[in-house]
């Protein structure tokens, strides 16, 4: 059996129209209930940049390539799940935390 690996993920996406009212809640459930999201931190909003963002937890079996692989994916389901399909991701960051 594969040892897994623990990555601290962080997204921030751009958004095309305003910031929907409920869209930084329906974002953070989207997180928490995700599939393959091991754990959710939450999500937050900035105004100024017209963006929104987010950070998880993902268990992956390989190496960093599959944690991005996977975080990128997840991300953009969460944001599509919170009405924020048309989100552009500008930033990941992942992070290897726990290495069993």
């Amino acid at each position: 059996m594969s040892r897994m690996n623990f990555y601290e993920v962080r997204f921030r996406a751009r958004l095309a129209d305003a910031l929907a009212e409920g869209a930084v809640a329906r974002l953070r459930a989207a997180l928490e209930g995700m599939p393959g999201i091991s754990r959710a931190y939450g999500a937050d909003h900035d105004h100024a940049t017209h963006t929104v963002s987010g950070d998880f937890q993902v268990e992956v079996a390989r190496g960093m390539g599959a944690a991005a692989r996977d975080s990128s994916r997840l991300a953009k389901e969460a944001l599509k799940a919170a009405g924020m399909g048309d989100a552009r991701l500008v930033e990941l960051f992942i992070a290897l935390r726990q290495s069993p």
